[in-house]
């Protein structure tokens, strides 16, 4: 484990203040849109490599407008422009997050996992122990039923029963 075991309580506060957060984000960016596979298979993409071209073309629509024709609607493409430059800035830092968000929530998961996998152990070395404990016992042990039939299609290394 190359991180520090993570042991916090988060206040449901702090909670409910994140996904207020979340909701304010929302809020300010109805433009939104979820594109299906196939509409971002379409698209003309305009990546890293694009992104001086993109700005020369957006500093010619504003230093030589006479050279565009009517047809051409440079206000709408400074909007574009200026929401695409917003939105990678906006992009970049949600990407941060999120990336630690789903590290922090694998690590937890994983050490949530393995105190279950010794209570698992403890529940079923007791199991006659106290009334109500062989039904916990045999829920528990559903999980490896259901997962050693997946292991035969595949090997899962964490598939296997723990103390077998």
């Amino acid at each position: 484990m190359s991180y520090p075991t993570i042991s916090v309580t988060m206040p449901q506060a702090d909670i409910d203040a994140v996904k207020a957060a979340i909701a304010t984000i929302h809020s300010k960016m109805p433009f939104l849109v979820s594109l299906a596979p196939e509409e971002r298979n379409g698209l003309t993409k305009l990546g890293s490599g694009s992104v001086d071209f993109a700005q020369d073309a957006y500093l010619a629509t504003v230093s030589y407008p006479s050279i565009f024709p009517s047809s051409f609607d440079s206000v709408e493409f400074g909007k574009d422009y200026n929401l695409f430059k917003a939105l990678t800035e906006i992009e970049f830092l949600l990407g941060t997050l999120h990336e630690k968000v789903e590290s922090t929530q694998m690590a937890v998961g994983s050490e949530t996992m393995e105190a279950c996998l010794q209570a698992y152990t403890y529940v079923q070395a007791s199991k006659k122990a106290a009334p109500g404990l062989p039904d916990v016992a045999k829920r528990m042990k559903e999980r490896f039923k259901k997962q050693s039939r997946k292991s035969k299609k595949g090997p899962d290394a964490s598939a296997s029963e723990p103390g077998k």
